[in-house]
């Protein structure tokens, strides 16, 4: 631009764009007319041989409006769900067709790809016909999540609470890279520590109470959250058999109770060990906030340690107070480390492995998985009459940790992978502490 010259910059009047289109798409054979805003553009436009990609069904016809001068926003499903379509290098009605049909199947590809990962997690999975995104569930002890996978993202849409009413989840929370996930329980876990996020998001806010008279303030309290529907309870198991019925000596048993506290959930697990002793976790958003030992004559009882955790240990909701978490420094992982997770083989065969993961304590839990036999013997090592996965963290980003597998021989196998920190310890201890 010379010296002098100005570049005069005017918005093209909204009557000058409609014109424009309305002379395009006359040509075409399409008509169209004002909405009710009586500023957009809307008509209908008509199919000869259109299919939906996933049921195969005709799709006749679906109404659309203008955006711009030069394209098409559909306004009926499941054309809803492509992104707006150019009309105006179309020379005939049948071009247009032959360009919505090359959207649907581009789309119908991409949600190919999103199925696959998702029964990577084993997840099953559906193309919903009106949305035309695959839709998923992801079922946990107290909450069932719908997720979603569109070309755009996969996201989670709707939260069951077992037992409560569900709701829609706002979509401004984060889409989820499934790719962060290595197995089903790691993507359960991190939905089920992100509930307090979702509801935030889901529910308006609260209108400010009125301002009251300065008082002393009161002690941060913990709420029992009610049982999950259809659960067997203690109290339960006592009014069937009495107070006075005796387990089995070499009986499992393992139980749990959830609390609130602060707006963050919190569990508390115990598992038999042997005998009357057992080992409890008080698990929250960030792994493990207390973890020991004890036997029965000597427990206080749920209540109790949860309060001396939470509230007389003064921990600020979500965090761990170091007084109740003694000697875990060497949990926080560290760039270089090598971070192991046991598994536990449930069967095997020459072809393929069935086998579960186990959490820090090595206990197993989550869903089982099946990998070819000659994959799982080159990802994992068995040591001790167990196998093992081992893993080396290259970096930590914000609450997440860059880490790549190792092979039998110690050596970084695929492309780096992302986790978030808690789950990793979690699931995993440092090579240094596996014994």
């Amino acid at each position: 631009m010379n010296e002098g010259e100005h570049t005069i910059i005017t918005k093209i009047p909204r009557e000058r764009l409609n014109q424009i289109a309305s002379r395009k798409l006359a040509a075409l054979a399409i008509p169209v007319r004002l909405g009710s805003d009586r500023e957009t553009l809307e008509g209908e436009l008509a199919f000869a041989g259109l299919r939906h990609p996933a049921t195969g069904q005709a799709i006749a016809k679906a109404r659309f409006a203008v955006e711009g001068h030069d394209r098409l926003r559909f306004l009926d499903p499941p054309l809803a769900a492509l992104a707006p379509v150019s009309f105006f290098d179309a020379e005939r009605a049948a071009a247009l067709e032959l360009q919505v049909a090359g959207a649907l199947q581009k789309r119908a590809a991409a949600l190919q790809g999103i199925s696959a990962r998702l029964r990577a997690l084993r997840l099953d999975s559906a193309v919903e016909p009106e949305r035309l995104a695959v839709r998923a569930v992801v079922r946990a002890t107290t909450h069932a999540f719908e997720i979603l996978g569109e070309p755009e993202g996969v996201r989670v849409s709707r939260v069951a609470p077992v037992g409560g009413t569900p709701y829609e989840v706002d979509p401004s929370f984060p889409r989820l890279r499934l790719e962060d996930y290595p197995s089903l329980i790691d993507l359960e876990t991190f939905l089920v520590h992100s509930l307090d996020s979702m509801r935030r998001r889901a529910e308006p806010e609260p209108r400010p109470a009125p301002a009251a008279a300065p008082s002393a303030p009161a002690p941060r309290a913990f709420e029992p959250m009610p049982p999950p529907r259809n659960s067997v309870t203690v109290k339960a198991l006592e009014a069937a058999f009495g107070g006075d019925a005796v387990l089995a000596p070499s009986a499992p048993v393992e139980l749990f109770a959830e609390f609130e506290h602060g707006g963050t959930r919190y569990r508390f697990a115990a598992a038999r060990e042997s005998g009357t002793t057992f080992r409890g976790r008080l698990i929250g958003p960030r792994g493990d906030v207390w973890s020991d030992r004890f036997d029965l004559a000597s427990f206080p009882g749920i209540r109790q340690v949860v309060g001396a955790v939470l509230v007389a240990g003064g921990a600020a909701p979500g965090e761990i107070p170091a007084a109740a978490d003694p000697g875990t420094a060497h949990l926080v992982p560290r760039p270089g480390e090598v971070w192991v997770m046991r598994v536990v083989v449930e069967q095997a065969s020459d072809d393929e492995v069935r086998y579960v993961g186990t959490d820090a304590d090595g206990r197993p839990y989550g869903a089982a998985r099946v990998l070819k036999r000659a994959d799982f013997e080159a990802v994992f090592t068995q040591d001790r009459g167990s196998w093992k996965l081992l893993v080396t963290v290259e970096q930590l980003q914000g609450d997440s940790a860059i880490y790549r597998q190792l092979d039998r021989q110690r050596q970084p196998v695929g492309s780096p992978r992302r986790m978030p920190t808690a789950i990793l310890q979690a699931n995993f201890v440092p090579e240094a502490a596996d014994y």
